[in-house]
């Protein structure tokens, strides 16, 4: 780890003596500005938030990083308008990440010998990926197959989700500071436990009183439980490898809190990335009393499952005997079966690098999704990247002795699999509430990763 000149030192220290004044200058200044122009109250409120956003997290990054952290699950959506059938909305952790990006820059500024985005395994197929999304959407927009706009939001969010994964690199030095961060994960996670248990005795199947997170507008079930099984694997692995019997106590209660909610979600795409990941934790953790555990809980399933719960799941093959349904599923399925269908018959026309962003209309599946948008070479991008993460779990997992750390690799490397599982069924790899705090957990893990190779590197030499 390379620490900066003394003289260096000494200049940013001067820096900032002189800092402060001038940021309380520019803060009454732009205060000032807000209060003689007659904006609106919530544009007003935007701004000032904004701007003391900037300055804590210029003079404080680390407390920038966790309001961003909060910010993911509990940040209020704005409308600010439509394309066609499509909702343009912005939430505002969308107006803190660049803010936190600017703060950090200004940062760099002073202390030259730190980098702007650490280097790491992922970089190069990020950097493609993003590439490649951009060359197939001006293609696509001048073929007339994209919208600018939505196209343009749909980037600019896939963007800001790697930016988180940048910004935790380039914040997280210790080992101590990757705790520090799960930590404030998992106390948010608690929280969003706490609002969704109050929404359990109003769900209806089939109706808009489901479990959803907050300030989503209309419900969205599955986004809070791809969430919620994310979480709820990290929680598991944490559970096994914990040493402290008392932390054992909190992760047992914290994943008993959110588990109620997260089976009444209701949604199935859900609970299979969950399952799936918990096979995997068997598997990989040798503890076969895992699977065998949730063998006897599928069985046992029709007797203790709530009723809301089972009669989402006997739905699957009641809906089937309905006219119109081929495939032996209820019409949701198999929607998600039939987009594979449509985007063959246009993907057909362009099947290296796609569409473009945004052009394809069904949102049932990631995967079909990404393939008529972006091609074989997008998909290929996506599973690179994710196959680099795999990676790095599995390095780290068998490197590290039983602990904590152990504990939160071997859960976000089964959540690896949930995440890709989830996406079957949802368009994941878009989804603000699952995507953003899986980017964070990714850059702690990364972040885990450099510090242990560097360790390992040292030992070597």
């Amino acid at each position: 780890m390379k620490f900066t000149p003394p003289s260096q030192e000494a200049a940013f220290s001067q820096n900032q003596t002189l800092w402060p004044i001038l940021c309380l200058m520019a803060l009454a200044g732009v205060l000032h500005f807000w209060l003689t122009i007659n904006f609106s109250p919530v544009v007003s409120l935007l701004a000032i938030t904004g701007v003391a956003f900037f300055f804590v997290s210029f003079f404080f990054p680390r407390a920038g990083l966790v309001l961003m952290t909060l910010s993911m699950l509990f940040s209020p959506e704005i409308s600010v308008g439509t394309v066609g059938v499509r909702a343009i909305a912005l939430r505002l952790e969308d107006f803190l990440i660049p803010l936190l990006l600017l703060a950090w820059m200004m940062r760099l500024s002073f202390r030259k010998e730190l980098r702007l985005f650490t280097s790491s395994p992922l970089n190069l197929p990020i950097v493609l990926l993003l590439g490649l999304s951009v060359l197939s959407t001006v293609r696509g927009i001048g073929a007339g197959w994209a919208l600018p706009l939505p196209a343009a939001l749909y980037i600019f969010k896939t963007a800001e989700f790697f930016l988180v994964f940048f910004l935790v690199l380039g914040f997280v030095r210790t080992e101590q500071e990757i705790k520090l961060f799960l930590g404030f994960s998992l106390a948010a996670l608690a929280l969003i436990g706490i609002y969704t248990l109050s929404q359990v005795p109003s769900v209806e199947i089939f109706t808009e009183h489901r479990i959803t997170a907050p300030f989503e507008g209309d419900p969205e079930p599955g986004t809070i439980g791809g969430y919620m099984a994310f979480l709820l694997l990290i929680l598991l692995s944490l559970f096994l490898y914990e040493k402290r019997s008392r932390m054992k106590w909190i992760y047992g209660l914290l994943g008993l809190l959110v588990l109620i909610p997260f089976l009444y979600t209701l949604n199935r795409t859900s609970y299979v990335a969950l399952i799936g990941g918990v096979i995997f934790i068997s598997f990989a953790a040798k503890k076969k009393w895992i699977v065998f555990s949730l063998f006897l809980f599928l069985i046992a399933s029709p007797f203790v499952l709530p009723k809301s719960v089972k009669e989402r799941i006997v739905f699957t093959w009641e809906d089937a005997r309905n006219p119109g349904r081929e495939l032996g599923v209820d019409s949701s399925a198999q929607g998600r079966i039939y987009t594979f269908r449509k985007m063959w018959k246009t993907w057909k026309q362009s099947p290296l690098i796609g569409w473009g962003v945004g052009s394809f209309e069904t949102p049932d599946s990631q995967y079909a999704r990404t393939l008529h948008e972006i091609g074989i070479i997008g998909l290929g991008l996506w599973l690179w990247i994710f196959w680099r993460l795999y990676r790095i779990s599995r390095w780290l997992f068998y490197d590290l002795e039983e602990g904590t750390f152990k504990g939160l690799v071997l859960g976000y490397w089964a959540g690896l699999l949930g995440i890709l599982l989830h996406g079957f069924g949802a368009i994941t790899f878009y989804i603000v509430r699952i995507m953003e705090p899986f980017w964070f957990m990714s850059g702690l893990v990364v972040s885990l990763y450099l510090i242990k190779s560097q360790k390992a590197l040292s030992v070597n030499q």
